[in-house]
């Protein structure tokens, strides 16, 4: 009896923790970006934002918070974004790839074959993509991570008896994954591991993965 109120007080004290935020970008994000260019000059490696940094708009910051997320993948990382440019993420991605997560992504028809889409990148390191059947555009903005259906499917497939610990992320709003999308324009971008909004998302991938075509990595390239 007593451990399992040491169990449910932890698990109380773990879901307070999780994160619920909304990520704002505006044009007081670029305000210290020069500043970061000149303290990374690491050739063509992107900046990495510093703890001092007393912009509380910083874009650097934001795109780390987001990127954040994504180290913490433990099983799965479905992605399904209109346009998707940013190295940083991008670079965030290979690193889960490294650590045996499985991704996927749901592109729309035109923007996965853009210069610059770092779709491409990710096809050829062996990430299935799947875009739209029909001209009608593929307009979302939203990633899942470690959603419960979709772990509970790598389960299933791999036929593990024994889970790592994960729960569930969700990442969504009007911000596309490029340079313009994370330091020009104004979006927003909620980070939220509400059970209810995370399975929502996770269902509606799933079932758009079933509904789109297959795109093989040698059909990806940029235009």
């Amino acid at each position: 009896v007593i451990w399992k109120l040491v169990q449910c007080s932890r698990n109380k004290r773990e879901k307070a923790s999780r994160v619920h935020e909304v990520i704002v970008f505006n044009e007081l994000g670029e305000i210290c970006a020069a500043a970061h260019m000149r303290n990374n000059r690491i050739g063509s490696q992107a900046p990495q934002v510093s703890c001092t940094c007393c912009n509380a708009h910083c874009s650097l910051r934001n795109v780390a918070k987001i990127a954040e997320q994504i180290d913490r993948a433990v099983y799965s990382i479905d992605l399904a974004i209109f346009t998707f440019s940013s190295l940083s993420l991008a670079d965030a991605l290979k690193r889960a790839l490294q650590r045996g997560v499985i991704i996927r992504i749901i592109s729309d028809g035109e923007m996965v074959y853009c210069t610059g889409s770092q779709i491409t990148m990710l096809a050829q390191l062996g990430v299935p993509v799947r875009v739209p059947i029909t001209t009608n555009l593929m307009h979302n903005k939203f990633c899942i991570i470690d959603g419960v259906e979709r772990v509970e499917e790598i389960r299933l497939l791999r036929k593990l008896k024994w889970m790592r610990p994960c729960y569930s992320i969700v990442i969504s709003g009007s911000l596309n994954w490029t340079a313009q999308g994370l330091g020009g324009n104004w979006e927003n971008c909620l980070i939220t591991a509400d059970e209810k909004l995370t399975a929502t998302f996770q269902a509606e991938f799933q079932r758009m993965w079933r509904a789109f075509g297959k795109t093989e990595a040698s059909q990806i390239q940029p235009k």
